[in-house]
């Protein structure tokens, strides 16, 4: 599967250290078990959205299935299933009460900030003026809609194309098995003025910097999600010094 060079999902990463994707452009792509957990339980919320299981439930259809899903064997269980469907039922009630048009596994980009910089959005609901970006999580640390990136640049690719400066972004976060205060559905508005703006000035900044011949590496907390840091010299050098802090 290709990826982009400046992926949103990798966005917490990229914009604190300009010089990530470019150091992880030759690095394998590794995929956990529970990442594959999660994919298959996005192909289930998929295919269910678009009417592929001719009105089967997900049980009947999906239930101690296995499944193979980059060279892990899964077997679907109701944890799974239950975590589909609290996706599936809130997309379908939330079109219903926009009226709106339901896009399912959408590519989106914003050309006009990067070239490099393209996704696949979820689930898009386009209604009168508003405009619904979820996005499901299946893992358990709560995810924040608030000022979420990867979320914010889904919107701004959906807004060029099906939006105007008068439509208001919902951008949603679907997280069945999460632990947080504010249940497992939460959503947080911006309007267009408001993520153009941000688009063109902090994002477009980020890109161009991330787009050198030689961007800058930087060190800091996003390290630990960054799938290049055994190959990056400041992260190495860095490291090592903090832990060699107190031992002499």
């Amino acid at each position: 599967m290709a990826h982009a060079l400046l992926s949103p999902s990798a966005s917490n990463i990229w914009l604190k250290c300009p010089g990530m994707p470019k150091l992880a452009q030759d690095v394998p792509y590794q995929v956990s078990e529970a990442a594959a957990n999660g994919t298959l339980v996005h192909q289930m919320v998929e295919a269910q959205l678009k009417d592929r299981l001719d009105n089967i439930t997900l049980e009947d259809y999906y239930l101690n299935k296995e499944e193979n899903i980059e060279d892990f064997i899964i077997t679907i269980d109701q944890s799974m299933i239950d975590c589909a469907k609290v996706y599936v039922d809130y997309v379908r009630k939330r079109q219903k009460e926009l009226e709106g048009k339901l896009l399912i596994e959408e590519r989106v980009s914003i050309e006009e900030i990067s070239q490099n910089v393209w996704g696949t959005a979820d689930a898009l609901i386009i209604g009168k003026n508003r405009l619904v970006v979820c996005d499901l999580k299946s893992g358990k640390f709560p995810v924040d809609p608030k000022n979420n990136t990867q979320l914010m640049i889904y919107g701004l690719g959906a807004l060029s194309r099906y939006g105007n400066e008068d439509t208001t972004l919902e951008l949603t976060i679907v997280q069945p098995r999460s632990f947080s205060p504010d249940g497992p559905i939460r959503s947080w508005d911006i309007s267009a003025t408001d993520l153009v703006d941000w688009g063109f000035s902090f994002l477009k900044e980020a890109t161009d910097a991330c787009e050198r011949e030689e961007p800058e590496l930087v060190f800091g907390d996003h390290c630990r999600f960054c799938n290049a840091k055994a190959k990056c010299p400041v992260y190495q050098d860095l490291n090592i010094g903090e832990k060699n802090v107190g031992k002499n």
